[in-house]
């Protein structure tokens, strides 16, 4: 077996007085440092998320200039008689022509001096359509392979906003790179029977100048995005296949899974590199903006920060060092002096007069010296309550065995017999002498003071056996003892006076009577169940046992022989198992709620075959 080592007082103050102080430093600096970075990631988050509301605000802008047009287009009076006349003079080539004309100046007009849109197209559903802007003119157009089509018809009047595109019909050499927005929404006329759809279209530059301005004058490591409705991206655009970072299909999950990211930190894991998004929604367009920073702006001052607060933590480690060191002789060397005075006092001079004992400084340690002298003086009178304990135990061992064989029990035990004799029952003359006999060796002999849980219940079975003799069918019984509680040692016969009582006061219903005994064991305990059938306990009674039970664990005399056929049997096993198991000593006796007495007692792991612990 591995020795134990042993640490002095002072050796174990000091260890753990400068383990706290470091612990309350460490505590301290980890405190601060984690509140000033989520306080520097909170202002960089807050800053980029307000950035988003502005940049989102001044896409809305755009995109309401060319809702106004649009509005406009659709609510013009002019605009409908004049497309209604087109569409009738299709055939007409000259006045198809002139109303082209006429219309054409009509959304120059709307759209205003300054461009708002760069092209204004109205459709009828069956592709015929005339056009303004970049290109002005009739235009013909499969509606049905486009794919704003049904997206806008199905919002019945309100506006389709589409993806970016390079591929119109008005795009010209000139502008063969350049990416376009439209808008589109069904057009009525004055009986509010769709006629046709209307489509504004803007430059994407122009819509999205004052994001791409945020871009070429921030940081490189700034990266804004743009999703419309779908979640799909529409800033930035570009002819060739973008190549996005890793966190960029993090930042779209989260979108799609409408998950809250204004304040979260995203992790690209090919880089490493920690990134803090921000975003801001609009409800007018559907669009999202999303801002991604490199976490390392906000970590650049939070690492400065890091390297003096390590500085101050190594420098007040080391001051802690040298205050435990002074801290533990302090406190610990009366205590090592205390420690060699006890060393020298015999134990035969206990009882004489006071040691002389140094005077200290610290209080705890004079009430210890103080304290100390008054125990010695005491000790003496403590051996002597221990034999006065001892002699307790003694005379509450003899007076349980004084009530484990009821007289009344053998008078009726052997007028029993007599009758068996007479009647001729031959058998059952022997059982019961049997019984007896094996009940008065059991009670009688001489050996340990406590026995197995096995022997305890076979004697209580020849005891109801006995009983059973007597009552015939009338009186039916049960022992239950668990395999695991066979062999733990209790007090011997410490059972049976709650068992007779259950004998006694259960047989005062009509039968039959049913006595139940259950032994368990669990959680380093033992417990004995017994309980009967009859009217239970009655209240006087209850309350009687209590009080005694009381008594007993105050320390007065148990035992009162005025009351000896009042629970003296009940009170005796408390008094044994009080006096082996003390506090822990389980005792409970109650009535049950379909009537009957219960009473349960037990008590811990505590005895061996050589008696108690």
């Amino acid at each position: 077996m591995k020795k134990r080592k042993y640490y002095t007082v002072r050796a174990m103050f000091f260890k753990y007085y400068f383990l706290l102080m470091l612990i309350v430093i460490l505590s301290l600096g980890i405190f601060f440092y984690q509140h000033t970075s989520q306080m520097m990631v909170s202002r960089i988050l807050d800053s980029a998320q307000k950035l988003a509301v502005s940049i989102s605000g001044q896409l809305d802008l755009e995109i309401r200039k060319m809702d106004t047009v649009s509005v406009n287009v659709a609510y013009s009076n002019l605009v409908r008689d004049q497309f209604a006349l087109y569409l009738y003079e299709m055939d007409d080539t000259v006045s198809r022509y002139r109303y082209s004309k006429l219309l054409t100046d009509v959304f120059t007009t709307i759209s205003g001096p300054f461009l708002t849109v760069q092209q204004v197209n109205l459709y009828d559903f069956h592709g015929n359509a005339i056009g303004a802007g970049y290109f002005n003119g009739p235009i013909k157009v499969d509606l049905e392979n486009q794919p704003w089509y049904r997206e806008t018809l199905s919002l019945d009047g309100k506006k389709y906003i589409s993806k970016p595109y390079n591929n119109a019909f008005f795009v010209r050499s000139a502008y063969k790179n350049r990416f376009f927005l439209s808008l589109y929404r069904v057009y009525f006329n004055n009986f509010r029977e769709r006629v046709g759809i209307i489509e504004t279209v803007k430059d994407y530059d122009s819509i999205f100048a004052t994001l791409n301005k945020v871009v070429n004058s921030g940081s490189d490591k700034m990266e804004i995005y743009v999703f419309d409705v779908m979640n799909e991206l529409i800033y930035p655009a570009s002819e060739e296949a973008v190549e996005f970072p890793a966190h960029f299909n993090q930042v779209k999950d989260a979108l799609n899974q409408e998950s809250q990211i204004a304040a979260s930190s995203i992790l690209d894991f090919e880089a490493r590199d920690r990134k803090l998004v921000a975003h801001a929604s609009s409800e007018y367009t559907g669009w999202t903006v999303c801002i991604a920073q490199p976490a390392e702006l906000a970590m650049l001052p939070i690492n400065q920060f890091a390297k003096f607060v390590t500085l101050v933590i190594v420098g007040m480690s080391l001051l802690s060092l040298l205050l435990s060191f002074l801290a533990s002789d302090r406190i610990t060397g009366p205590i090592s002096r205390f420690n060699h005075i006890i060393k020298n006092i015999a134990f035969e001079t206990l009882n004489e007069g006071s040691t002389h004992i140094p005077d200290s400084n610290v209080k705890e340690i004079k009430e210890l010296y103080t304290a100390f002298n008054a125990m010695r003086s005491k000790l003496k009178e403590s051996m002597d309550s221990v034999v006065v304990a001892k002699q307790k135990e003694t005379e509450a061992k003899f007076s349980a065995l004084q009530y484990q064989i009821n007289p009344h029990f053998l008078r009726n035990c052997l007028t029993n017999i007599s009758i068996m004799a007479e009647e001729g029952d031959v058998e059952a003359v022997t059982s019961m002498c049997k019984n007896i006999s094996n009940m008065l060796y059991y009670v009688c002999k001489s050996g340990p003071s406590v026995v197995r849980l096995e022997t305890e219940m076979d004697y209580i079975e020849k005891y109801l056996e006995c009983i059973k003799l007597r009552y015939g069918e009338s009186l039916k019984y049960e022992i239950n003892i668990e395999e695991n509680a066979k062999n733990i040692m209790i007090p011997k016969l410490l059972v049976q006076p709650l068992v007779e009582n259950a004998v006694e006061h259960g047989t005062n219903v009509d039968p039959p009577w049913i006595i139940k005994v259950a032994v368990t064991s669990s959680n380093m305990c033992w417990k004995v169940r017994v309980e009967d059938n009859g009217f239970g306990f009655d209240h006087e009674k209850l309350m009687f046992i209590e009080e005694k039970v009381e008594k007993i664990k105050k320390g007065n005399r148990p035992l009162d022989t005025e009351h000896a056929d009042f629970g003296i049997g009940l009170l005796n096993v408390f008094l044994r198992l009080y006096v082996t198991y003390g506090d822990s000593a389980i005792f409970e006796i109650k009535n049950k709620p379909n009537g009957g007495a219960l009473v349960i007692i037990g008590g811990t792991l505590k005895i061996t075959t050589a008696g108690l612990l």
